[in-house]
């Protein structure tokens, strides 16, 4: 990749600016890695000093609690600072963190917002550039009129206005300079990173990070190739077609290149701008609503989602010369067979608002940047409809097959915590908005479940990597634009339609035939499953297995108990013996009792590696 050229504007008749050239702009390599690699190993280091080591010491432990929010909320100010210096991945990163309002506190997330605004713009030169070498011609020959100054930039790219010589206004995303390079560097920093703390047993028990660091890397470089871009915005227009209360922009697939992409204009408010969407009467609840339920539609039944719901990729345009009228309920649908994508859009209500919504201003939802996609294969949204049943209706049992079949339980785990802990998660958490699940009582949950958080028998699958982040984007804007939502009461009449899909005997046919093949395939190897039984209990090798993993952390619970008592005694005894040779005049013997009664502390404060 050859050096681009940066330029300066001057002004002209035909375009308002051409630019020419200046100095170009600068990438080293080296010293990008070495800053992205070190600021990453230093949270690592300050998250097992603070969160893990110090934690583990009663005596400290308040103190690591008490100074957390401090702490957190510097580094994020660190980590928006080199953001926004070097761009690139640092970017992407910093916005999914800001749009995480379910978990992230305000105060630290407010530090990240800004990544959303602040990202600076590429020299105009460097646009001219990419424009001739990617068109074929200036910007003065390809349209009527071209913006040089930056309305948007981004991680990858920057916005420019421009019109076209049919009248069209369109905005044309240019890639910034060097970021295929920047890129690499940035993941091989982060690699670097990953390969020392992947061995950690937490970590390694639950996660292949480098298998998720290289799908995330396969999405990042997919990122960069605009023609695709282009092609996933058409797929969602096509998607949302019949829905007017989504807008999609229109890609211009003749003025688009891997690094150039020309599509429709469009204008509307940022989606977190609620200020402004009070003032003109935008309904919040119908806002969030909406949102919710356009996902809900991409993930359970289109198969293909925008993986990157941040707020600078969301608008709102008001349509102030609309009525505001609600849009009519679905109709049930009548049709008897398989759950088809067709049936549950018919019923599912992206644009309709309950009874209980105010009603607002007429507004249409607007999505922009198609670069982050996510698919899904018919199973997967096949187990996923399965998971919102359990969700709407209680059911434990439910979500539990779920999570096995998604592979998110670890081989072998005990499923009879997983479910007492779904159980008690959901008692605390069904049918409950936002702002009340901010308020549970995390001690009485931790109490009822700490078995399963000991051992944290999960996992991050890869293939559901971009599934998470979209849906916990989403859970975040959400509660951000409504505290009050309750996503419970959002699901329901989605899962009313599935439930009306096998209440009315659908796949009755289909499900009979999977349980004959597999009731034959059990009855085809229970034979030979017998016969290798009796041989080894003639043989007397059977061997039974229990799960002692409970009775074991129950044994080192007392170990340690009783070491921290036998430590306090010493230390106790030490002490006072140390005041008794002080009494005596024995001055050197005391210090020293002193100093054996301080070991003795440590020694019975010290955490010990158990739980590895």
């Amino acid at each position: 990749m050859r050096e681009p050229i940066s330029v300066q504007a001057t002004e002209t008749a035909d375009t308002g600016a051409v630019p020419r050239p200046t100095e170009p702009p600068r990438f080293r390599p080296r010293a990008r890695f070495l800053r992205v690699s070190s600021f990453f190993l230093g949270v690592v280091i300050h998250i097992y000093i603070w969160d893990i080591f110090l934690a583990r010491f009663a005596i400290f432990r308040w103190y690591v609690q008490r100074t957390m929010l401090r702490r957190w909320v510097n580094i994020a100010r660190s980590f928006r600072m080199m953001a926004v210096e070097l761009g690139g991945m640092q970017i992407k990163l910093g916005q999914f963190l800001s749009s995480r309002a379910d978990i992230i506190p305000d105060v630290v997330r407010r530090e990240l917002t800004g990544l959303q605004d602040e990202v600076p713009p590429a020299p105009a030169g460097h646009v001219l550039e990419v424009i001739l070498e990617e068109l074929g011609a200036p910007p003065s020959e390809v349209f009527r009129s071209f913006e040089t100054e930056c309305v948007a930039a981004a991680s990858l790219g920057q916005v420019h206005y421009a019109v076209l010589h049919d009248g069209r206004e369109v905005a044309v995303k240019v890639q910034r300079p060097w970021i295929d390079k920047i890129i690499e560097v940035d993941l091989s920093a982060v690699t670097w990173v990953v390969r020392l703390i992947k061995n950690y047993p937490p970590i390694r028990r639950r996660a292949d990070l480098e298998a998720l660091l290289a799908e995330f890397a396969r999405v990042l470089v997919q990122e960069l190739d605009y023609i695709q871009e282009a092609r996933s915005a058409a797929i969602f227009r096509q998607n949302f077609a019949n829905h007017p209360g989504i807008y999609i922009p229109e890609p211009i697939f003749e003025l688009t290149t891997r690094r150039v992409l020309v599509m429709e204009r469009i204008s509307g408010i940022k989606i977190t701008d609620l200020h402004t969407l009070d003032q003109l009467g935008v309904s919040r609840l119908e806002l969030a609503a909406r949102l919710n339920n356009c996902y809900l539609k991409q993930f359970f039944i289109d198969g293909f989602f925008h993986a990157d719901p941040h707020p600078g990729n969301l608008f709102v345009r008001v349509e102030t010369s609309l009525t505001p009228t609600k849009p009519a309920p679905p109709v049930p649908a009548s049709t008897n067979g398989h759950v088809t994508g067709e049936t549950l859009e018919a019923q599912l209500p992206i644009d309709y608002a309950p009874d209980e919504v105010p009603t607002g201003t007429p507004f249409t939802l607007i999505f922009v940047d198609f670069g982050m996609v996510g698919r899904l294969p018919p199973e997967t949204m096949e187990i996923m409809r399965q998971g919102v049943l359990g969700l709407a209706t209680n059911d434990a049992d439910r979500l539990l097959d779920c999570l096995e079949r998604l592979n998110v339980i670890l081989p072998g785990a005990d499923r009879r915590p997983i479910k007492a802990a779904l159980e008690t998660m959901l008692r605390y958490s069904f049918n409950r908005t936002v702002r009340e699940l901010t308020n549970l009582d995390v001690e009485a949950i931790m109490a009822e479940t700490k078995d399963l958080i000991y051992d944290l028998p999960f996992q991050i699958p890869q293939d559901l990597l971009y599934l998470g982040r979209a849906l916990s984007m989403v859970a975040g804007l959400a509660t951000e634009i409504y505290p009050d939502i309750n996503l419970f009461q959002e699901l329901r009449p989605f899962a009313r339609a599935m439930l009306a899909q096998e209440q009315r005997n659908g796949n009755w046919v289909e499900k009979l035939q999977r349980e004959l093949t597999e009731l034959g395939q059990i009855l085809l190897g229970l034979p030979r499953q017998m016969d290798a039984y009796y041989r080894a209990a003639n043989r007397g090798e059977l061997q039974t297995r229990s799960d002692l993993s409970r009775l074991e952390r129950s044994m080192k619970r007392v170990e340690r108990a009783t070491d921290r008592l036998m430590g306090g005694m010493l230390a106790t005894g030490l002490f006072l013996g140390g005041v008794q040779l002080r009494t005596r005049g024995l001055e050197r013997e005391a210090n020293r009792a002193w100093w054996a009664a301080a070991a003795a502390i440590i020694w019975a404060l010290w955490p010990r590696n158990d739980r590895w």
